[in-house]
């Protein structure tokens, strides 16, 4: 609510202000009677506001939630650089406001009739147009940034534009006395900040929208400061951005805009910066910037080896390409049901390892860390020794008991010939940022199906064998550790980088400064130098 507050008190009385003054030098010059075109512009300018604000949110509510993330990031970009450009232009401009505006009223009073009441109203819209217009996107960033909620953000930008017009109708009327300089610079404090958090929202929305990955390394845990419910988290929230868990872009983002913006307006306008001392700090700058990148690069930790393998005997796997919705698995074949025809067996493995394509079928924790879990399916070898025929005797014990539906025979010792369907299933659990397999598990299933009955093809009613083989428990959670480890190691990394990064655009950020700067000094040395020769007076000499 204090933000909307704010930008409703400054930008609704700088909306007053301007037209106050327009208002105040019809009526000392006599020409009280376009002040009806003065009104007819602030009126229609204020409704066209409105629309304007209706249809942006209209469209924000009606768009996906990807595309809301967007719009958002973009109004808020918005309002980041209309919000710098209002307290950059009244910090350079409020002293001769006034005079600009009177000046502009006379000459549109000189031209007398229809003409003067149009330039009134186009004066008049022009103004509350522009901070109008300010304030509508200013204030759909702000809703989209305010945790209390968009009655309690709206009651405060109506509350602010209220007070604004009661002070800009004071000033007018003179009853009123406002040091006009000092409120704008205060206030002009209180939009940076502002701004500034709108700075980290964008950058937050434009990660939810997909446009921006870089720079999201955790940093600090300000959970204990930014407790949600709290009025002290509305307020550094709503106010200044503060987030629970800031990232790094964030961060410096926020750091960026406002360290130099805030110093420019809160400096007093009586005491310009010498250019040699910016120079010195722009350089200084600049080369903290390099110095921090060069430091950081170098003690950075080492990337941790890509698709490491996971040594468990038999049962030792690697990645052999990169996961993502199917993989490639290097591990040795097992076949679980190898030489038996009952629920239990021990795996019997070829030593000769193979390439496997797993498909994704889902992710869950395992071993400990979050992994991405594959499965394939291949032909089992446990069939391959089975024989070919049974009696109906031993087709009875391999059913449960009891011939499958249909088959009949009055000698039990009778031969049927069998046909087996051997299918070997792999389950894999990869973590998937590290690429380490942490655990898989061999589940083969035997099926046989009787043919050349009375009654032709009849598959057994449960399988013949079935049985699973899996990674030892401490093969796994030694894996599970070292994935652990490895995704330590790569957030360590993350971290070095963003901060390379981030110290690499200080850097760069500094020496565009520092070029503008010089090359504005030499612009300044050069009109310096034509002003003096032409108004040095030439000398002759007398022959």
């Amino acid at each position: 609510m204090l933000p909307t507050f704010v930008i409703g008190l400054r930008e609704g009385l700088e909306a007053s202000l301007i037209v106050g003054i327009i208002a105040a030098f019809l009526s000392r010059q006599g020409r009280r009677d376009l002040l009806r075109w003065v009104y007819l512009g602030v009126g229609t300018a204020v409704l066209l506001c409105i629309a304007v604000g209706v249809i942006l949110e209209a469209v924000s509510a009606n768009l996906p939630q990807r595309q809301q993330e967007g719009l958002e990031t973009v109004v808020g970009v918005l309002a980041v650089g209309m919000v710098t450009y209002m307290v950059v232009w009244m910090k350079q401009h409020s002293r001769e406001l006034k005079k600009q505006l009177e000046g502009l009223a006379a000459e549109a009073m000189n031209d007398g009739g229809r003409r003067a009441g149009r330039a009134m109203v186009i004066m008049a819209f022009l103004a509350v147009l522009r901070e109008g217009f300010e304030t509508v996107v200013f204030l759909l960033a702000a809703f989209n940034e305010d945790n209390g909620g968009t009655a309690d953000a709206a009651g405060g930008a109506v509350a602010g534009i209220a007070l604004a017009v009661l002070l800009g109708y004071g000033i007018y009327r003179g009853g009123v006395k406002l040091n006009l300089s000092k409120f704008f610079r205060g206030t002009g404090i209180v939009l940076v900040l502002v701004a500034a958090g709108l700075v980290v929202t964008a950058l937050h929305t434009a990660h939810e929208a997909g446009w921006l990955n870089a720079g999201q390394g955790s940093t600090v845990d300000l959970t204990w400061l930014v407790r949600p419910g709290s009025v002290q988290s509305a307020l550094l929230t709503g106010m200044l951005g503060v987030q629970e868990h800031p990232v790094v872009i964030e961060v410096v983002g926020w750091l960026a805009y406002l360290l130099p913006v805030g110093v420019f307006v809160a400096w007093p306008p009586n005491r310009p910066i010498a250019r040699r001392t910016l120079v010195r700090l722009t350089s200084a700058l600049a080369g903290l910037g390099v110095v921090a990148a060069a430091l950081l690069f170098a003690l950075a930790p080492a990337t941790p080896a890509a698709d490491p393998a996971t040594a468990a005997g038999t049962f030792s796997a690697r990645l052999a390409a990169a996961p993502a919705t199917t993989a490639v698995v290097r591990t040795a074949p097992q076949s679980p049901a190898a030489g038996t025809d009952t629920t239990t067996a021990s795996a019997a493995a070829t030593s000769a390892t193979s390439s496997i394509t797993v498909h994704r079928t889902g992710s869950a924790q395992h071993a400990g860390v979050a992994t991405d879990v594959y499965t394939a399916s291949v032909p089992g070898t446990s069939a391959a020794g089975r024989p070919t025929k049974l009696t109906y005797e031993q087709v009875a014990a391999l059913n449960g008991g009891r011939l499958p539906l249909g088959v009949r025979t009055t000698d039990a010792s009778a031969e049927v010939q069998v046909q087996y369907t051997d299918t070997d299933v792999l389950t894999v659990w990869i973590e998937p940022r590290t690429g380490r397999v942490v655990d898989l598990r061999w589940n083969e299933t035997v099926l046989a199906t009787l043919t050349g009955t009375q009654v032709g093809t009849v598959p057994l009613d449960q399988p013949v064998a079935t049985a699973a083989a899996a990674m030892p428990a401490a093969d796994s959670a030694v894996a599970g550790s070292a994935a652990q480890a490895d995704l330590t190691a790569l957030g360590r990394r993350s971290g070095y980088t963003e901060g390379v990064e981030a110290a690499v655009a200080v850097a760069v950020l500094a020496a565009l400064g520092l070029v503008g700067l010089v090359l504005t000094g030499r612009r300044k040395q050069a009109t310096a130098a034509v002003t003096q020769i032409t108004r040095t007076p030439s000398r002759t000499t007398a022959d």
